[in-house]
């Protein structure tokens, strides 16, 4: 059997069956073990470097060099909304999901950078998680949640505080451009990820390419033989 389908395997039989958020949660456990051991490890992001390390700009939810604390509750605030998510979109969709709303929030704060000289960082899972919090509230606005497993919250309410939490995590009015994580979030579960299906890029294959100037080659080859060229 192919490591891969063994490996596949084994994220399915994580509880939650949510695979993409659980490697989303080890991936965390593993830069804050490099981390604690002094490994250095360009994910994080900042607006000054982008140009220069343009990974960051989703790398940054992989960064899990903060407290233990911090990693524990927002691993576990992923595996509650994005696992859920995860099992109502399945893999695709939900990965696409990610990739848009971490991307969001970092491009926010670069153009705050640009626009206002004033700039922020990125580091860890708590903008994506909050992203993710926003979705499952817009599809599940009726639930019942038990914030710090005592007090009841409806669902359509866990989004709106995500969102509050993000703004003023931010000096003002930088929170404003890292909403725009949520802002997509908000896009995305209320429709937006039916159009993101009929969009199609197109990656050029540098093999089609070759194939193809090899033919033409050949065909300008055989017309000088023949005469016509």
């Amino acid at each position: 059997m192919e490591p891969w389908r063994v490996t596949r395997r084994r994220f399915n039989s994580l509880p939650g069956h949510c695979p993409v958020t659980w490697a989303l949660v080890l991936a965390n456990g593993v830069t804050f073990l490099a981390s604690f051991l002094g490994l250095p490890l360009p994910l994080s992001f900042h607006p000054y470097t982008v140009t220069a390390r343009p990974w960051t700009l989703l790398t940054y939810a992989l960064d899990g060099s903060g407290s233990v604390v911090s990693l524990l509750l927002s691993g576990y605030v992923l595996w509650l909304f994005g696992g859920s998510l995860e099992r109502g979109w399945l893999g695709r969709d939900y990965l696409r999901f990610l990739v848009v709303t971490t991307a969001a929030p970092a491009v926010g704060l670069w153009l705050a950078e640009v626009w206002l000289g004033r700039a922020a960082g990125l580091s860890g899972l708590w903008v994506p998680v909050a992203a993710c919090a926003v979705a499952w509230s817009l599809l599940h606005p009726g639930e019942r949640l038990l914030v710090y497993f005592a007090i009841p919250v409806d669902g359509r309410w866990v989004g709106i505080l995500s969102a509050v939490l993000v703004f003023f995590s931010f000096p003002f009015p930088l929170g404003a451009f890292a909403l725009a994580g949520c802002a997509v979030a908000w896009w995305y579960a209320s429709g937006g990820r039916y159009r993101m299906r009929h969009v199609s890029v197109r990656v050029p294959n540098p093999l089609e390419a070759f194939r193809r100037w090899r033919r033409k080659r050949q065909f300008l080859r055989l017309m000088r033989r023949s005469g016509l060229h």
